[in-house]
């Protein structure tokens, strides 16, 4: 009834304990906080935070899309907290930007604050400044990828890839994922972890195609996915 009578109203719900499915699938909302992404990178449990992603690929992929993903809200620490202002932090926020989606920046995130803000206090106590270095890092390696949402915020040409090193293992640690809108692609590697890596990606996640009814579990190719052509070398 209010997608028919208000179709200009978004309704975002607040999430918990891995019920965002729930609240997208079962009560339709729009968009839902997806508070598993802050808590299991900050943790780096990295395992489990792909398989969630693999999990709702296998079983709705348009759900992706409906995540709201963020580093901090008010109930919890900054996100200089819980992620510091280095490559991690950086790391992190480029997958919160490039992920499918909505992504959502703290209070004073971008400027490095490290004061917990929420509406029950009426004034800043700290006394700090504008972090100029991770600005700068903002707006030379985070808002440009923002300019470029239309290539990341939808599911249908978005996969996720297994890395695999040079035992055949899959690395957890790395999350590796790509996108296509129109003409432009995107190749997304980022290892959350502080352990040096190397390894080799190929074929994709299962993932399902929601307009087939026998819900059939494909997966692609990187070449395919980039939509590489063999002749090109």
């Amino acid at each position: 009834r209010i997608n028919n009578e208000m179709p200009n109203t978004l309704l975002l719900a607040e999430a918990f304990w891995l019920m965002e499915g729930y609240f997208v699938r079962t009560l339709g909302m729009h968009r839902v906080y997806n508070s598993a992404f802050m808590h299991m990178l900050m943790k780096e449990e990295n395992d489990h935070y792909r398989t969630l992603i693999k999990n709702t690929l296998e079983f709705n992929p348009e759900i992706l899309k409906r995540y709201v993903s963020f580093m901090s809200n008010p109930d919890e620490e900054t996100a200089i907290k819980q992620f510091g202002k280095d490559d991690k932090y950086i790391g992190v926020c480029m997958m919160m930007v490039t992920l499918p989606g909505l992504p959502m920046f703290g209070h004073g995130q971008v400027e490095g604050y490290a004061e917990k803000y929420g509406m029950e206090y009426r004034k800043s106590y700290y006394t700090e400044f504008p972090d100029l270095h991770l600005i700068r890092r903002h707006e030379e390696e985070i808002f440009p990828l923002m300019q470029k949402r239309r290539l990341f915020s939808q599911v249908e040409y978005f996969e996720l890839y297994d890395v695999y090193n040079g035992h055949g293992n899959v690395n957890e640690n790395v999350f590796a994922y790509s996108n296509v809108s129109g003409e432009e692609r995107a190749l997304v590697i980022y290892n959350n972890s502080y352990q040096s890596v190397s390894g080799w990606i190929n074929f994709s996640s299962g993932k399902v195609n929601p307009a087939d009814e026998r819900k059939n579990i494909y997966r692609r190719k990187l070449s395919e996915s980039l939509n590489l052509k063999h002749e090109d070398n």
